[in-house]
């Protein structure tokens, strides 16, 4: 990631949570805030103890799924000195999240501390904190006063005990109200701009000569949309070109060089980057795809090449890779060079986890299936969106499983996959195979019926699988069934 400057150098990305542990909980830094990033996925994700807090669970269904987590299932309180981040456990209490209770290294500024909760498709919800410091100015060396206490597992509160003001929405709906809906701005920053359009307006009524017409300018006329992008686990870095006579104009015209306008909601997950007075044409505008830091996303001119180039630089909340940066924009997606980029986009893109499953594949073709799940395991506590690992653990534990609700499992891991991914086929074939295990033959049939029409090969194992499938399915509608008058007693 490029560093230069000062404004450069007031930034930290770390990992919260346990030490030792995984638990994917990220923490980015600036002069004036803190922010934290918790990725809740569904039940079924990952096999080691220490991510069974991030699991989304509920009152009333310990397997409760992505698409019906509510903010009513997350409480999270903000003191001047401390923060409490809980999540519904399974019985009548709340869940403390590891690392994110107790007394923080110094004060907040608890008005404009607000949180707030965005769905990545079937695949998992992100709480992010805002957390705003009381004393802006510099980094802190912690989060937590005391991390050894706030690290401390098995926290749990009575529900009664632990209430959070509740605030009804726009929508009509009751919310915890250090809630922010993601594609707004918190409270404190709505009522500043009321309170700015007030000034202006009398400021306006006091002026009574009349102003020359300043000169509209266009986007299109200073903008070279040729987009360049770079991406790392931190960040993502989007710049244009700019044309240079037109630019040093529109700085002797205007008077300043700040003629460019950036606005991110709460949620970090839309994007409108313009030219002040050309809002309509805007330079990026959309739908993101992650979410990245409002905190920390800035703009400056930078001179490349001799040419003046506008840099975007948005901090990620979490290090996985985009498949896109803005959707829509095609010039702006990531291409595969080689094998290894080709994995970062599969969604392998941690060093162990590329190691672990390296390892799992061996394993996997030397026949120690179980070996091999287990590696794919560990690879999956890392990089949970890594489809293609997803595929291989459901057609390892194929190879020994039996058990109904084992087998339930790995149509889990199936499903998974083609949530990330709907067009591969391979998870097509493993769900085919797991639902004709469970007697599901019509369904067996339509999900391979329908890899077959992704898998552009034209493999002959497809009509050899569905063959097979319409076997099995006329040997079990024969069957002989036992009759209760033979039965013995």
């Amino acid at each position: 990631r490029r560093r230069e400057g000062p404004a450069w150098a007031m930034e930290t990305h770390h990992i919260l949570g346990p030490p030792k542990e995984f638990s994917h909980v990220y923490g980015y830094q600036t002069a004036d805030s803190y922010c934290i990033a918790i990725q809740l996925r569904p039940p079924y994700e990952g096999g080691g103890g220490s991510r069974q807090i991030h699991k989304i669970t509920s009152d009333w269904d310990s397997r409760k799924g992505v698409e019906d987590l509510t903010p009513n299932d997350m409480m999270i309180k903000f003191t001047e000195r401390s923060i409490e981040v809980c999540k519904r456990g399974g019985s009548s209490s709340w869940h403390m999240i590891r690392g994110l209770h107790g007394p923080t290294y110094q004060q907040l500024n608890r008005e404009k501390c607000y949180w707030t909760m965005t769905k990545h498709g079937g695949r998992y919800w992100l709480i992010s904190l805002e957390l705003v410091k009381k004393t802006p100015g510099k980094l802190w060396s912690r989060l937590m006063r005391d991390e050894r206490e706030a690290n401390r597992p098995n926290m749990k509160f009575d529900k009664d005990m632990q209430r959070t003001p509740m605030i009804m929405d726009k929508e009509g709906k009751f919310v915890p109200s250090t809630y922010c809906h993601p594609g707004q701005r918190p409270k404190y920053e709505t009522q500043e701009d009321d309170l700015d359009e007030v000034l202006i307006e009398e400021l306006e009524m006091l002026e009574d000569q009349p102003q020359q017409e300043q000169k509209k300018w266009r986007m299109q006329d200073l903008v070279d949309l040729r987009y360049g992008m770079e991406e790392s686990t931190l960040s993502m870095l989007v710049s244009v070109r700019l044309d240079p006579e037109k630019w040093r104009e529109i700085q002797r015209d205007l008077g300043t060089s700040d003629v460019f306008g950036l606005d991110i909601p709460f949620g970090g997950n839309h994007i409108k980057w313009y030219l002040k007075g050309d809002e309509d044409s805007p330079i990026l505008a959309g739908r993101l795809g992650g979410c990245v830091w409002r905190k920390g996303s800035r703009m400056h001119v930078e001179m490349r090449e001799g040419r003046p180039t506008l840099e975007l630089y948005m901090p990620k909340q979490t290090p996985e890779p985009w498949s896109y940066v803005v959707e829509g924009y095609h010039n702006l997606s990531r291409t595969a060079y080689d094998p290894y980029q080709q994995m970062i986009l599969d969604g392998l893109w941690d060093d162990e986890a590329i190691e672990e499953k390296a390892k799992g594949d061996e394993y996997f073709r030397n026949g120690e299936y179980r070996s091999a799940v287990a590696c794919y395991s560990r690879t999956l506590e890392r990089n949970p969106d890594s489809y293609i690992t997803l595929t291989n653990r459901a057609a390892a534990k194929l190879a020994f499983e039996g058990e109904k609700f084992k087998v339930e499992e790995i149509l889990e891991d199936a499903q998974r996959a083609l949530e990330i991914n709907p067009q591969w086929y391979k998870a097509k074939f493993r769900e085919g195979i797991v639902l004709c295990k469970l007697h599901r033959y019509d369904e067996a049939i339509w999900a391979l019926e329908e890899g077959q029409r992704m898998d552009r090969s034209s493999h002959t194992g497809w009509e050899e699988e569905i063959s097979r499938v319409k076997e099995e399915r006329v040997q079990w509608h024969n069957r002989k069934k036992r009759s209760y008058l033979n039965d013995v007693e």
